[in-house]
């Protein structure tokens, strides 16, 4: 019974988090006490009714029959905010991945939330950010996996305002990438849990620059979720990269499935963020991103991407299927900026 009140509890936090919910905002549109949120999501709750439990997955846009019941499912989520991360639309992305592929490939991997959803056991994922590559390789050894929780826990109790400012400036010191990788993990999940709206924005010579958040406490890390994420790194064939997007998936075969989330086009008429590091994105690279998903295409690769509804994106992919679907901006540095723009998702198969 321990167990199964523990999935289900992992089951409901998960689904809390895909939808951009905390628990107190949870515990408001379910009728529920936060208090009591908070044990059944640890699995504490031995006498919770069933209606209780009905009230809170309705709350959370789903039936009660959509509790997972397979061992072999990790409750895992990403281990930060990242600027374009898919967390929200989710169900949309999923209802639109390949019944069936061999391979996944992600090459402009994030926060991972579609690649913690579908939990392939034969991936190779990618990213330009270097730091962020550093924490995801963590959880695939047990050594930096656990220098990484104690870093982490360090920053947790130094934290403020001066202690963010001296780690956010670790980046200009000359042998910074001498660091260890869970030095440089820890401290970019640190800047990403204390900085301003979770950013991460680096300047022309590539120095991070967001400021604080001014939170008097920061929790840096879901101790089971990170424990989940070291077992699911852990098993099957993992591959983990920091190069260009082409460069890994140049040996994608027929049959298998690559996602692209790349760097969003930018609307006209609005602000779009893109300094995920200090390379931009461009017309250019979108266009040559266009022509990598073409190749892709006529070897049988499954290919599916999201980015801006915009003129020039529609053109690039006009003999493709394109859906448009209303995303919600959460990252912005003005509030304003922050909203329900269109995105589209565009594929080359049929489900």
């Amino acid at each position: 019974m321990k167990t199964e009140l523990q999935n289900l509890g992992n089951d409901i936090k998960t689904k809390r988090i895909e939808n951009g919910l905390s628990q107190e905002e949870l515990a408001l549109v379910s009728n529920v006490e936060r208090s009591q949120l908070s044990k059944i999501e640890k699995g504490s709750v031995n006498g919770v009714t069933f209606m209780t439990i009905s009230r809170i997955y309705k709350s959370l846009g789903c039936d009660i029959s959509f509790v997972k019941g397979k061992n072999s499912y990790y409750e895992i989520h990403p281990f930060v905010k990242w600027a374009g991360g898919k967390t929200q639309l989710l169900s949309t992305l999923m209802e639109n991945v390949p019944s069936y592929f061999n391979r996944y490939y992600e090459p402009f991997v994030g926060g991972g939330a579609l690649l913690f959803k579908i939990q392939p056991n034969d991936f190779l994922i990618n990213d330009s950010n270097n730091d962020l590559i550093c924490a995801f390789n963590c959880f695939k050894n047990k050594k930096d996996f656990e220098y990484l929780k104690e870093e982490l826990i360090k920053h947790e109790a130094n934290h403020n305002e001066e202690y963010y400012y001296k780690i956010r400036e670790m980046d200009r010191d000359d042998n910074f990438k001498e660091l260890p990788i869970y030095i440089r993990a820890a401290r970019t999940i640190y800047l990403n849990k204390a900085c301003f709206n979770g950013l991460y924005r680096v300047n022309s010579k590539g120095y991070y620059n967001v400021p604080s958040g001014k939170y008097k406490k920061v929790n840096c890390f879901d101790r089971d979720n990170f424990e989940n994420l070291f077992v699911f790194f852990n098993k099957g064939n993992k591959e983990i990269r920091n190069e260009d997007f082409e460069q890994s998936i140049k040996d994608a075969k027929k049959g298998d499935f690559v996602y692209f989330d790349p760097p969003y086009d930018s609307f006209e008429d609005k602000d779009s963020f893109t300094s995920y590091n200090k390379e931009t994105f461009g017309k250019n690279e979108q266009e040559r991103l266009s022509k990598v998903f073409k190749e892709l295409d006529k070897k049988g690769v499954y290919v599916m991407l999201s980015n801006h509804n915009t003129e020039f994106i529609n053109n690039l992919y006009k003999d493709y299927k394109i859906e448009v679907v209303n995303a919600k901006r959460a990252i912005n540095s003005k509030g304003t900026g922050r909203g329900y723009v269109e995105e589209v998702i565009i594929k080359n198969y049929e489900n």
